[in-house]
């Protein structure tokens, strides 16, 4: 599979078209719906708490949410899924002027089938939809994504130093991610609790890298973040039970973000689910103090 380096069971899936999905991490939309059906996620700065950008492929998400803004930062950082539909509650005229003008098919709320209120929440954390729904919007023959990263062929040893996983502070949220060799994947706390979902399912995915950017204030609105995802950057790689010290390069929105090891051989992940940490360096027009912290083994 594109997104996941697992193997394809049904061609029609595999090429089908990705769906983005900006979910709000603000307190008020805890706990969040679909990020378990997620193949992809990046979390970044929003101007406040974190927001994801959930990529699903693979698998349908009957309920996600609570889906909330798009930023200008979005534009380059889901720009490789290949004109992949994107669903957000809205955005700066700004922002979403951008988005538009993009290859991606940008729906905002209420646009196109599948869109509901859920009673319980309140808004601006109340808006959700379903990515079966989304995707009927995609006219014939948009394409599915082209594969981002590198696996590891069964057998092959994972490189890397044994670690127990990270602990990140990121804008306003200090997560966690623990290794869990009985699934050999990694478990997300946040502020000094399990991330769990609206069904009690924890945040668990494969691999999980932190990526520094810089942020710089956007075109849009001074007030909001724009993370640069062109350029290149230092990383950290959590795959098998290891990290992996790292380099990440990207030199065009429509091509994957390039991971390479310090001798410059691409670094193989665990295949399976990916989530992307976007650390700020401090280094752009946006200040910033996250600090990560590396758990030993």
């Amino acid at each position: 599979m594109p997104l996941t380096g697992l193997p394809v069971e049904d061609p029609a899936t595999a090429g089908r078209p990705a769906v983005v999905v900006k979910v709000s991490n603000d307190p008020g939309a805890r706990p969040q719906s679909g990020l378990d059906s997620a193949d992809i996620v990046f979390e970044a700065w929003g101007a406040g708490p974190t927001r994801f950008a959930a990529v699903f492929q693979s698998e349908e998400a009957p309920k996600v949410g609570p889906i909330r803004s798009a930023r200008t930062q979005d534009v380059d950082l889901v720009g490789s899924f290949n004109g992949a539909v994107f669903a957000c509650s809205g955005g700066n005229a700004g922002a979403i002027a951008a988005i538009r003008s993009s290859d991606l098919l940008v729906l905002t709320e209420n646009q196109g089938p599948g869109w509901f209120l859920d009673k319980n929440r309140r808004r601006p954390h109340a808006t959700f939809s379903d990515t079966a729904s989304l995707r009927t919007n995609v006219e014939f023959g948009r394409p599915g994504p082209a594969q981002q990263l590198h696996y590891r062929q069964a057998g092959e040893s994972a490189a890397g130093i044994a670690s127990a996983g990270f602990k990140l502070k990121i804008e306003l949220v200090d997560a966690e991610w623990q290794f869990v060799p009985e699934t050999n994947s990694y478990a997300r706390s946040q502020e000094g609790r399990p991330h769990l979902l609206a069904d009690g399912t924890r945040v668990d995915f494969t691999n999980v890298i932190v990526l520094w950017i810089n942020y710089d204030r956007s075109p849009a609105d001074v007030r909001s973040p724009d993370g640069g995802t062109i350029g290149n950057g230092d990383a950290v790689v959590f795959t098998n039970g290891n990290r992996i010290t790292a380099k990440w390069a990207r030199n065009n929105r429509l091509k994957p973000i390039e991971l390479t090891d310090m001798e410059g051989a691409p670094v193989l992940l665990t295949p399976g689910t990916t989530w992307f940490e976007l650390a700020n360096t401090g280094k752009g027009t946006f200040p910033g103090t996250d600090e990560l912290e590396i758990l030993p083994a």
